[in-house]
């Protein structure tokens, strides 16, 4: 699609008033001079206006004549040829008619206009007129009806960060090799290239001529106005115009040789007007004033598409699902709402997540409550599972753990649902190897002693199969039980006054001895005066 401009002032859809959008099929007019005030089809944008209305405090000039004390200036081709300025007051038409402060350059639609002007100090070449907006806004075209000769040059530069720098717009002299050796006479090759331009600067007319700066120049055609290097091209907090030469005349012409022939050379302008409107990012159609300004555009804009800040710049809490943008043509890009299941009320946007999901989430939750955890809260938190008889968003979906810390793999952790494909239940315990129960709470058969330090939670019981009647043994202490004759934890030895394991028999001390060696048989301790092996001498 292409965008080509009818009207004779350039504007990006919504600045400017008409344009043909063209396609194979058809070529429609749109008039866009109102605002586009249907958010809900797209984007929107709030109406054009002059940015001067209102804010008289916020246009300031370096040079204004007569604001200390009265000063003398002359007119060239008028009987009363000379007159004093005196702008230590505002303009006035009965007390201080010859008041010519800068602010008299804002749009009054007064009956007698030109009967006011700002007019700068005689014969000083370099002199600036700077309008401080409170915030961004959407420039349109600027259009100076001077009162005297049209500046011989001048430039006009902006800034987007409130005057902290600024970038040219565009060059404007009557010999701009000579006045602005370094800058291009142009024609302009793209609609931003920065040139200098020789229309506005003729000596004639000698009053009400005019300069005009377009934000964009109507001689190319923009396929997309919302590509961001468009947006910048027409968007400023601060617009500066700087004369920089005089249009000088040779000193006859004022017929009166004893006069300074500065007194003649002065700026002077009747009107200043400066097209724009509220910079809305296409999410806004209306504005509202800023720090208590009354003017014919507004800073603020009134949001929709779940957007907020002074210019729509940022998605409204909680709605960080997808990146934010501003709203092109019938894409009016709005901020996704964030899912957190009920679980939270805050998230971020995080532009890897966004990315891993192919673009279809981004938005981050904050502080899940109800025990849940992850992007979306839409997992229980470590030590809980979800109640398969409940939706993750019900606020008791998700249930403690009830395992047994010292028998399971995992501290206690349960698995958190149920997932056939991953052959998981639950709430179910992971119980280490050794270790059984619905809680992994006590050890398999043949297996005692649970203990979370274990690796496999229990230690075999181990008993001997000749000594004990059971394989089983006590699974706190893992005592085996043992036959009559055997001892020992494992059933592995001869009770006392026994020997020759696995049979075991009564030591043979004939009476005079009660231990013998447990493998040999060999008496130990005879009494009574006996000795030998078996106490037998």
């Amino acid at each position: 699609m292409i965008l080509q401009q009818v009207s004779s002032l350039p504007k990006v859809f919504h600045i400017l008033p008409n344009y043909i959008i063209k396609n194979k099929r058809s070529t429609v007019l749109i008039r866009l001079q109102h605002a586009q005030d249907d958010c809900d089809a797209g984007s929107c944008h709030p109406a054009v206006g002059d940015l001067l209305l209102g804010r008289s405090k916020q246009l300031t000039a370096s040079s204004t004549c007569g604001m200390n004390s009265p000063q003398k200036y002359c007119i060239i081709g008028y009987l009363e040829k000379c007159f004093l300025c005196d702008s230590r007051y505002p303009y006035n038409p009965y007390t201080q008619h010859n008041s010519h402060m800068v602010e008299n350059v804002i749009t009054t639609f007064e009956p007698d206009r030109k009967k006011k002007w700002w007019q700068s100090e005689n014969g000083i070449d370099h002199v600036s007129i700077r309008l401080d907006l409170e915030t961004l806004f959407q420039f349109s075209h600027l259009i100076l009806t001077f009162k005297t000769f049209r500046p011989a040059a001048m430039l006009v530069e902006r800034s987007t960060d409130f005057g902290q720098t600024w970038k040219a717009f565009r060059y404007f002299a009557q010999d701009c090799a000579a006045s602005f050796p370094n800058i291009s006479s142009g024609p302009a090759k793209s609609v931003g290239d920065i040139i200098c331009d020789s229309r506005y600067s003729d000596i004639e007319p000698s009053t009400e001529g005019e300069v005009v700066l377009k934000a964009l120049d109507p001689s190319f055609e923009i396929q997309n106005p919302y590509v961001p290097y468009i947006q910048e091209l027409i968007t400023l907090t601060n617009l500066r115009i700087n004369f920089t030469k005089l249009h000088t005349l040779g000193d006859a012409l004022l017929g009166r040789r004893h006069i300074d022939p500065l007194e003649k050379y002065y700026y002077a302008v009747y009107e200043m007007v400066v097209r724009g409107s509220c910079f809305c990012n296409g999410h806004a159609s209306q504005c509202d004033p800023m720090q208590n300004l009354r003017g014919d555009v507004h800073g603020r804009c009134i949001c929709h598409h779940n957007t907020e800040g002074l210019s729509c710049e940022r998605c409204k809490d909680f709605y960080n699902d997808a990146p934010w943008r501003p709203a092109e043509g019938t894409q009016d890009n709005a901020c996704k709402r964030c899912n957190c299941n009920g679980h939270s009320g805050r998230c971020h946007f995080d532009m890897v997540v966004y990315q891993a999901s192919g673009g279809v989430s981004g938005g981050v939750c904050e502080d899940c409550q109800d025990n849940t955890t992850g992007q979306h809260c839409d997992q229980c938190k470590r030590f809980f599972y979800q109640d398969p008889l409940k939706v993750i968003s019900d606020p008791q979906a998700c249930i403690p753990c009830d395992c047994d810390p010292e028998g399971t793999l995992h501290n206690g952790v349960c698995e958190s649902h149920t997932d056939p494909a991953l052959g998981t239940v639950a709430g179910r315990c992971p119980c280490k190897e050794n270790v059984e129960g619905v809680h992994c709470d006590k050890c398999r058969a043949n297996y005692y002693g649970l203990s979370g330090s274990h690796p496999l939670g229990c230690q075999p019981c181990e008993c001997h199969p000749q000594g004990s009647l059971s394989t089983l043994c006590d699974q706190v202490t893992g005592q085996c039980s043992c036959r009559r004759e055997v001892d020992g934890q494992r059933c592995s030895r001869c009770l006392a006054g026994y020997f020759g394991f696995p049979h075991c028999r009564p030591c043979p001390c004939n009476g005079y001895a009660e231990l013998c060696d447990p493998v040999t048989g060999v008496c130990l301790n005879c009494h009574s005066f006996t000795t030998g092996s078996h106490c037998e001498r």
